[in-house]
């Protein structure tokens, strides 16, 4: 790949985790807990090297975390001097991560960068709606018991609510399903191109896999009682 400047950035192979259904052997893996074992792995491989940035993304929000980048190097054991930032776009953002990363390797003072995306369907945390929270807030703020009583009042039977994260667009209202097919629609992709390129790539996955075991493109992770690979 070249960039603006004058010199090529390369890409360097990575490992991922195994995928596993919602709720199945790795449910109780959140976001975090995913990508630690896959940073160690990767970081392992530079043989006290170390990358000068990280980029790193997930879709799900999470209120317990807003830079998950910054936290996943950090429950790593990464060096607390690595900077990192999170990116987000979609199943794209793994790939988004490393044309951001690399649009900023300069080839001076940032010549390698740690990239990745994660997600943990079975760990989508829910949250209160708008109305719940702001009254949640102000009645924190409240510093007398009367100010409290007082603000109870406020509370509305429509106020309580969750916030329950949606696969669909909030502008458009449509699912990245329904866009893709629009999307599919406008470039003339029939069904039969796209079923070839997944089944070509799952072919070579499956190639891959059975190749090394796995061993060189999957972490493996422990579940309980199971070994999942």
């Amino acid at each position: 790949m070249r960039t603006t400047s004058s010199h090529d950035v390369w890409f360097a192979a990575g490992v991922r985790t195994p995928f596993a259904k919602v709720d199945g052997p790795l449910g109780k893996f959140d976001a975090i807990s995913l990508s630690v074992p896959v940073v160690r792995h990767m970081i392992d491989q530079l043989h006290g090297a170390a990358p000068d940035f990280a980029v790193w993304g997930t879709v799900a929000p999470n209120l317990t975390w807003s830079n998950i980048g910054r936290e996943v190097l950090m429950d790593a054991g990464v060096a607390p001097t690595i900077p990192a930032f999170s990116t987000v776009m979609a199943c794209s953002t793994s790939m988004v991560a490393a044309i951001e990363a690399a649009g900023m390797i300069d080839g001076v003072n940032r010549n390698l960068a740690l990239v990745g995306g994660v997600e943990s369907m079975s760990r989508i945390q829910l949250g209160l709606g708008q109305s719940l929270s702001d009254w949640i807030r102000k009645f924190q703020q409240a510093r007398s018991l009367g100010q409290k009583v007082a603000h109870v009042s406020d509370l509305k039977a429509g106020d309580i609510r969750l916030y329950i994260p949606a696969v669909s667009n909030r502008t458009t209202g449509m699912s990245m399903g329904e866009h893709t097919e629009i999307t599919a629609k406008e470039w003339d992709i029939n069904r039969e191109e796209q079923d070839q390129i997944a089944l070509e790539s799952h072919t070579r996955a499956v190639v891959s896999i059975c190749a090394d075991g796995g061993q060189g493109s999957i972490v493996l992770l422990e579940a309980g009682q199971v070994s999942v690979i």
